[in-house]
């Protein structure tokens, strides 16, 4: 016999998510305003770099020659991806809004590879000044993203344009991103702790040392990548839901452990289209009218597939909550008449009692 939960409404799927992320975006184009004006401001602006910063740190570290031989090539690759880094990073990238997910063309690309009218860089000597640039441009970067998701939010959500709320939503998501931003840091600090620890006991064990590390190597990245897939909609229920940071992880956490291979799907084509037009950006960008060109075409992207992951997330929590009224439902009063989706009560922020 077919059960009430069996005949329950499925979520959107990955490729109807994206369809319906880029309607919305084409009845609200001017989302895109933002990214595009902040490109604009990065483009025109000088490069803020931190190469001086990164040959003092790398002239202070541990000489190669005197690491076992496995130890030593993996040094000699993160030295030149530091280097790489402090010589091509924009440090008023930072602006984008990290963790945010406002698309930014001019952040994510090589500064080098990109022509600008303005061909000043400012290299910065001191660690001091690099210090306060840093912790200046994050929380500023993340009140522009959060602005933005907050835009996201009212149009997705159809609420009324009132500056209390609106004001109070923007101040709620720029809190919680710097939480999580800290939150992040305090997690790579004492992940660094552990392997600085076990690279001492490593180089003291030798052969057995490198195994041992090699293996925690491994099994570390796949944690990252693991918790990296699962934390992906923490940002997007903040902005959405309004609920707190503890919150967000759970569900981001439940909704992804639920929709696994959908939501693996979802981020892999996500992926897919960003990493495949960025060529195409790369490619435009080698002239001043392609980098204009590339900028809007970059931020409608990434607009679009933000908003798709709005439309994803929301369909599938929706649906969880829906299978766990029905469960509960079911279980008091299997032959209840009023166990059927469309007798779900909404969802408001007292019914989330995770469980």
């Amino acid at each position: 016999m077919q059960t009430v939960i069996e005949t329950e409404e499925k979520p959107l799927g990955v490729i109807e998510s994206l369809q319906q992320g880029f309607n919305f975006l084409n009845k609200h184009l001017w989302l895109i305003l933002l990214p595009v004006l902040l490109d604009l401001v990065l483009w025109l602006s000088p490069r803020v770099t931190l190469a001086p910063l990164v040959e003092q740190f790398l002239a202070m570290a541990t000489d190669p020659a005197q690491m076992p031989a496995d130890f030593a090539e993996n040094y000699q690759m993160a030295e030149e991806t530091l280097r790489t880094l402090g010589n091509d990073y924009n440090l008023l990238s930072l602006l984008a809004g990290w963790l945010t997910g406002m698309p930014s063309l001019l952040a994510r690309m090589d500064f080098h590879s990109v022509p600008s009218p303005v061909n000043q860089v400012i290299s910065l000597q001191s660690w001091d000044v690099a210090l306060v640039a840093i912790l200046v441009l994050l929380p500023v970067g993340i009140a522009i993203g959060s602005l933005w998701l907050t835009w996201m939010v009212f149009a997705f959500t159809r609420r009324p344009w009132s500056a209390k709320a609106f004001l109070g939503r923007w101040g709620w998501i720029w809190l919680n991103v710097n939480l999580y931003l800290i939150l992040l840091m305090v997690a790579l600090l004492f992940v660094s702790m552990f392997f600085g620890i076990l690279l001492i006991v490593a180089q003291a064990l030798g052969t057995v040392g490198v195994l041992m590390m090699s293996f925690l190597w491994l099994l570390f990245i796949g944690l990252v990548i693991w918790l990296s897939i699962g934390l992906f909609f923490v940002v997007i229920s903040v902005a959405l839901d309004g609920v707190n940071l503890v919150r967000a992880i759970w569900r981001s956490l439940n909704v992804v452990g639920r929709n696994a291979l959908s939501t693996l799907g979802f981020l892999i084509l996500i992926l897919l289209l960003t990493e495949g037009f960025a060529r195409i950006w790369a490619r435009l960008s080698q002239q001043e009218w392609g980098v204009l060109l590339s900028i809007l075409g970059h931020a409608y992207l990434g607009t679009g597939l933000m908003a798709a992951a709005f439309i994803y997330y929301q369909s599938r929590y929706q649906h969880w909550q829906k299978h766990r009224a029905l469960v509960i439902l079911t279980k008091n009063d299997p032959t209840s008449p009023t166990s059927s989706p469309n007798s779900t009560p909404q969802d408001s922020p007292s019914d989330y009692g995770e469980k």
